[in-house]
C-alpha cells in the first residue's frame, strides 16, 4: 500500500494483550525489511498530520 502512495499508519492495540510498543512495532517492521527508514518516517508524519 505504502508504494502505491496509500497514505497508512502504523499503530498498536492494547499493551497489556499484545506486549508491543509503538516503537517496537516501527522497529519490526524495519527489521523485517518491511519498509525503509525513510518510508517509516513519512508515514510518522503523517501520523501526527505533518504531511
Amino acid at each position: 500500500m505504502v508504494e502505491n502512495g496509500v497514505r497508512v499508519t502504523i499503530n498498536t492495540d492494547d499493551l497489556l494483550i499484545f506486549d508491543s510498543s509503538i516503537e517496537n512495532e516501527y522497529l519490526k517492521l524495519y527489521k523485517a525489511g518491511t519498509l525503509s527508514a525513510e518510508q517509516l518516517n513519512e508515514i510518522r508524519q503523517t501520523g501526527l498530520g505533518i504531511l
